[in-house]
């Protein structure tokens, strides 16, 4: 089986034209043609009915579910070998959901380089559901998000515990409780036993649904029996907060915003955090665990492994 075929059928098949697809694999129309002619001489079958756009028969149609998995088990045995022989060099794709990459990637990857100058890294953000789907399938190699991630395959390290905060917009405290001291009073009370309905009034600024922080929030509000009113959604935490810190509205972030010298939000001197109150939303028994993930059904190359263990002994000490 010549797998060489295989791609050039494949990336027909996706394009739809032999030109398109002649020059995304950088030869001629004709060597194209050629390969193709010889496939099907050598299936016996038709693969493309060549009409002004290529179309599949149902041969072909068949022959690309079984050349899509064989092309990826092929390149799975190839990059094994390839760490057999050098464990320097490879490709590392990294997923990471939209809230981590800013903090966590500046403390890793400036060290993975210098340690793995000829491994080319690639970087994907997503929320954690995309993530996880991407990770299954195999189109990225690690994942950094919430544990526990959860399709069948998934093995994972715990990096780091995380807590998510409330960010109160001092202004509109102030506004809606009176003073200052009526409104610290309140936090304070939150502190102590986590009733969210006591801010049922006050309008938040949330990320959209389908975040898994937003799902959480979902949960919290339902728990309590209020639906405050939403006044903004956003898919950037970042973007929420510097609303909040405008009064637009309260928000929901986690430690990392707070805390990370990289990100605007985590400096305590930072104009954001003079123009908020933050309060841990849940007990500190419960906080999140940010872990880093793969899919263990699937090959992982040595210099992922490496990777994975930078992420672990750096994080942890967080």
């Amino acid at each position: 089986m010549n797998f060489q075929n295989m791609e050039y059928f494949l990336t027909a098949a996706e394009t739809g034209s032999i030109t398109h697809a002649a020059e995304k694999l950088q030869i001629s129309q004709q060597a194209l043609s050629n390969n193709i002619a010889r496939l099907e001489a050598e299936l016996g079958c038709r693969l493309f009915d060549r009409r002004q756009r290529l179309e599949l028969t149902y041969a072909g149609r068949k022959y690309r579910e079984s050349a899509v998995r064989m092309l990826d088990l092929y390149k799975q045995t190839a990059a094994e070998l390839r760490d057999i022989s050098s464990s320097s060099r490879g490709e590392l794709r990294i997923g990471i959901s939209y809230t981590r990459g800013q903090a966590i990637l500046p403390l890793i990857l400036p060290a993975y380089i210098e340690t793995h100058p000829l491994v080319e890294l690639s970087v994907l953000e997503g929320s954690t559901s995309e993530l996880e789907a991407q990770l299954e399938h195999g189109s990225i190699d690690v994942m950094i998000g919430f544990a526990p991630f959860s399709f069948a395959g998934a093995e994972f390290h715990e990096l780091m515990k995380e807590r998510l905060y409330l960010v109160f917009p001092r202004e509109l405290l102030r506004t809606h409780f009176g003073s200052d001291t009526e409104a610290e009073q309140v936090i304070r009370a939150f502190g102590r036993d986590h009733d969210i309905s006591r801010f049922a009034d006050l309008p938040f600024v949330l990320l959209k649904e389908g975040d898994r922080i937003r799902s959480i929030t979902d949960r919290v509000f339902a728990a309590a029996g209020c639906h405050p009113p939403v006044r903004f959604e956003t898919k950037n935490t970042q973007t929420a907060v510097a609303l909040a810190a405008e009064g637009v509205g309260v928000t929901i972030c986690p430690e990392l915003y707070l805390k990370s010298n990289y990100i605007a939000s985590g400096l305590g001197d930072s104009y954001i955090r003079q123009r908020v109150e933050v309060c841990p939303l849940f007990d500190e028994k419960d906080p999140d665990v940010i872990a880093i993930g793969y899919n263990r059904e699937r090959y992982l190359s040595r210099v992922a492994f490496d990777f994975i263990d930078m992420c672990t002994e750096r994080l942890r000490s967080l």
